[in-house]
């Protein structure tokens, strides 16, 4: 999910990712630290029978980025995913990372 923040200032979702966010960050730290789930604690998790890898959308930007650290200014790129989308603000942060946001692209 992707928090919008608005022209006023209002952000909308940011409570529930910021919760869902947490609970992932807080799982991937106590797996790194020690050992993997056990039966016990995955008694309540759902199943998933008959699966396989998949792919998703997800919201990113696409532009020209200039200033990347791994990236040639003028570069055409696509972000990692879209978390905060606050283009009246002058920002938006992905996975990785802030970006200012310059002029939008032509619509033309």
């Amino acid at each position: 999910m992707s928090i919008i923040i608005m022209p006023n200032g209002t952000a909308l979702h940011m409570d529930q990712e910021l919760h869902l966010l947490t609970e992932l960050q807080r799982d991937i730290a106590r797996i790194a630290e020690g050992p993997h789930p056990t039966p016990r604690d995955l008694a309540d998790a759902p199943v998933l029978e008959h699966w396989a890898l998949g792919g998703r959308m997800q919201p990113c930007l696409t532009g020209e980025v200039y200033g990347h650290p791994r990236l040639r200014s003028g570069t055409n790129t696509i972000t990692s995913q879209l978390h905060l989308y606050a283009p009246h603000h002058g920002y938006a942060r992905t996975l990785s990372r802030f970006y200012r946001l310059g002029p939008p692209a032509s619509d033309g």
